[in-house]
């Protein structure tokens, strides 16, 4: 080989060699960086919590109970304490404790379809029995057609022949017609006009006539809810029963300091009884004649219908029994006379008997199913991601094998070019002893 052929090979090699070296370069930095991507994996595997499956046991509590004969408790709550009465009784818990109980209460809501009608019943007059005379030793003389009482002083008895009047009379003494030969007159109480039926057909003489009063009832305001017939309430009133009264107490108790139903409006006259669907309600004459005033019948275009529809909402109220329950704190002496570790007995002390006290375990199995919910998810979580995680490095894993097997083929390449190289050396230095050592 001569000099030029084999400089020339020999640069030929070095360059192959320079790019072998190069590209081991290149794959040891790959090596490197799925170094650092499998470190990442490795941290973030350390970095995951393993599910700890719930235990039945952090879901169940010991409850107490006891009984005073009437009422149910539980004790919901209780602390150690060191109290002392000035009595010398000590108190080593503050307890609360909770029973349920039945509680008469009012309640507000709305009919939506009130469907109020106004009626307005003119002034007139009836038959009142409260108001009553006696005139002692009544007595009726035929011939002179007089009546007398016992002083023998003219007493002013005047025939009633007004049909109307008669009829009413007859209504309110629960007679269907007038005895034979009675007639019906009228007398001044001194507290209204009264009347009776006496027979007046022969001489009479009569002690204790009790005369029923005529009442005049003002013109007022009358209200249907629909087919139902709105009554007014009144204190005391023999047509207003106990039931509605205590119902009406009850709710002046609940919302009158609100705005609801007062006690100047039960005084007043001012509060109306209604049924619907077999309930019954208590509103105000205010809420009657708002419903009444603001019906919006004669908004609609095409309305046909009367003053019962288009109205807005009635506020009423009602009374009702409700389950509630009560809860009380107190100072308690509870013993664990068993040596069982739970506790036996308790004296409270606002109580002046000591009660048995009931121990059961109760677990919150609902609580307890969604936590081992919560177990199984978080558990396929944690294992999604660990087999994310190992799917990840197994193919780092096999990438750094492919790049490790080429670079011992890179390496096993450049120990042939340096071997190679070291030959082509060799003859470059003989042909250049060959060449230049002509001229020693």
């Amino acid at each position: 080989m001569g000099m030029a052929a084999s400089q020339a090979r020999y640069l030929g090699l070095t360059a192959r060699k320079t790019n072998v070296e190069y590209e081991g370069q290149q794959i040891n930095q790959a090596r490197t960086a799925l170094g650092n991507q499998s470190a990442a994996l490795w941290n973030q595997m350390l970095g995951l919590s393993v599910p700890t499956v719930p235990s039945i046991t952090d879901y169940t509590t010991l409850t107490y109970s006891f009984s005073d004969g009437i009422n149910n408790y539980t004790i919901t709550d209780m602390q150690s304490v060191d109290q002392k009465d000035p009595d010398g009784t000590e108190y080593n818990k503050l307890v609360t404790y909770k029973t349920l109980t039945t509680v008469y209460k009012g309640i507000e809501s709305t009919n939506s379809n009130p469907q109020v009608q106004k009626v307005t019943v003119p002034a007139h007059t009836v038959i009142d029995p409260d108001i009553q005379a006696t005139i002692e030793g009544l007595t009726y003389t035929l011939a002179t057609e007089e009546f007398t009482d016992g002083n023998g002083d003219p007493v002013a008895l005047a025939e009633i022949t007004d049909a109307d009047v008669i009829a009413k009379y007859l209504e309110a003494n629960g007679l269907d017609a007038l005895p034979a030969g009675c007639k019906v007159y009228s007398y001044d109480t001194g507290n209204g006009i009264g009347y009776t039926h006496l027979n007046t057909s022969a001489d009479i003489q009569a002690t204790d006539t009790v005369f029923n009063g005529l009442k005049d009832i003002p013109e007022a305001n009358s209200y249907k809810l629909g087919n139902s017939e709105a009554k007014v309430c009144l204190p005391g009133d023999p047509n207003t029963s106990l039931v509605d009264q205590e119902a009406i107490k009850q709710i002046i108790y609940d919302f009158g300091k609100a705005g609801g139903i007062t006690q100047e409006m039960f005084e007043n006259g001012e509060v109306y009884r209604y049924e619907k669907n077999g309930n019954v309600y208590y509103t105000t004459k205010a809420e009657l004649d708002d419903c009444w005033g603001k019906s919006k019948h004669e908004e609609q275009e095409y309305a046909i219908s009367s003053n019962m529809d288009f109205q807005p909402s009635l506020v009423h109220y009602y009374a009702t029994n409700m389950d509630e329950t009560i809860t009380s704190t107190d100072y308690a002496v509870m013993d664990d006379a068993s040596g069982s570790g739970r506790y036996a007995n308790i004296k409270l002390k606002n109580m002046s008997t000591p009660f048995n006290l009931k121990a059961e375990e109760t677990t919150n199995q609902k609580g307890y199913d969604d936590a081992m919910n919560q177990y199984y998810y978080d558990l396929n979580k944690y294992e999604k991601q660990m087999s994310d995680i190992n799917a990840k490095t197994s193919l780092i894993q096999e990438q750094d094998r492919t790049l490790e097997l080429r670079l011992k083929q890179l390496e096993t390449e450049q120990k042939a070019l340096v071997t190679e190289m070291d030959a082509v050396k060799g003859v470059l230095q003989k042909n250049v002893e060959s060449t230049f050592g002509t001229f020693k």
